[in-house]
């Protein structure tokens, strides 16, 4: 067999990745997306930060290898997505089974909600590193089309989650708070802060340690990065600074006001800070893509409206 080849804009041929038999990449596919509630269920042997890197670790193999068989961001996608539901339905299943559908939200855990997210960031890191370095023949046309419907589905699909997830964590969980926990705290670096960094700098990470405090630090980076991503050309960018600001302060004000939770001036500028980071890492990405292409292509994100 033969390998395709096409002229480059100088005129020279250039070989196409082979391509693997379809049967080949269904079967892998299939496999790939069961892997991913299998890999969360053995990842409960470790204790954090092993656990998750384990996950990352995993989710990166099964993604790169189903990039390499199939040469399509768009099925890496469908991979990630199809984990990602499975996963979030074998999860919903668990739960509904022994608590049933009315404590469901109740009683969500945040913990392996983190590392099922976790999982599908893996997925994702994998294919926008090899679109951001891709050259020559994996930067084939073909290929690059692949990316931006892919990276469109996968990104609908966690933001419902996520939107969800973020419902559930200030509406829902808050009416289980006692109103004698409802307390006050204006002073950075002695709250959230202080309870949590200790054990993440002493290796600490027993009792959820981990979780919590990056949680709360990255809770609103997903959302930075997208409204990063669909503000770009839009005039007034200072608005986009302003948001994570509000709602953070809003949500911290609701919880002390309305009696629902514990305010806390180091969850606002950790969520503000997650925000950023997530803006930032966009930005970052553009950056990296202009340089990589030499000023050729000055992003990989090609969005509807951004």
């Amino acid at each position: 067999m033969t390998r395709t080849t096409n002229r480059n804009k100088s005129g020279r041929r250039s070989r196409q990745p082979k391509k693997t038999h379809p049967a080949i990449q269904t079967i892998f596919f299939i496999l790939g997306v069961f892997l991913h509630p299998f890999f969360i269920g053995y990842s409960e042997r470790f204790l954090s930060p092993t656990q998750e890197i384990f996950l990352l670790g995993a989710s990166l193999a099964i993604t790169l290898m189903m990039f390499l068989l199939s040469k399509s961001h768009f099925i890496c996608s469908l991979l990630q997505t199809g984990g990602l539901l499975l996963n979030v339905a074998l999860f919903v299943f668990n739960r509904v089974r022994n608590d049933g559908w009315k404590a469901i939200l109740k009683n969500m855990d945040y913990e392996w909600w983190f590392r099922i997210i976790l999982m599908w960031c893996g997925g994702v890191t994998i294919t926008l590193l090899i679109r951001l370095f891709a050259h020559k023949k994996w930067n084939a046309s073909h290929i690059r089309k692949t990316f931006s419907k892919g990276f469109l589905c996968s990104s609908i699909v966690f933001s419902i989650l996520y939107i969800i997830l973020l419902l559930d964590l200030f509406i829902f969980q808050r009416s289980a708070v006692v109103p004698e926990a409802v307390t006050l705290n204006l002073i950075p670096f002695k709250g959230a802060f202080a309870t949590y960094w200790p054990h993440i700098r002493s290796g600490r990470f027993q009792g959820g340690v981990f979780v919590q405090f990056f949680g709360n630090l990255l809770i609103f980076a997903p959302l930075g990065f997208y409204l990063g991503l669909w503000w770009r050309k839009r005039p007034h960018k200072w608005i986009l600074y302003l948001i994570p600001v509000v709602l953070a302060g809003v949500i911290e004000g609701c919880q002390y006001f309305l009696r629902i939770g514990q305010c806390d001036i180091d969850d606002l500028w950790m969520n503000v800070v997650g925000f950023l980071i997530g803006i930032l890492i966009g930005k970052a990405m553009d950056i990296l893509r202009k340089w990589v292409t030499k000023g050729k292509e000055k992003t990989i994100f090609k969005l509807p409206g951004s």
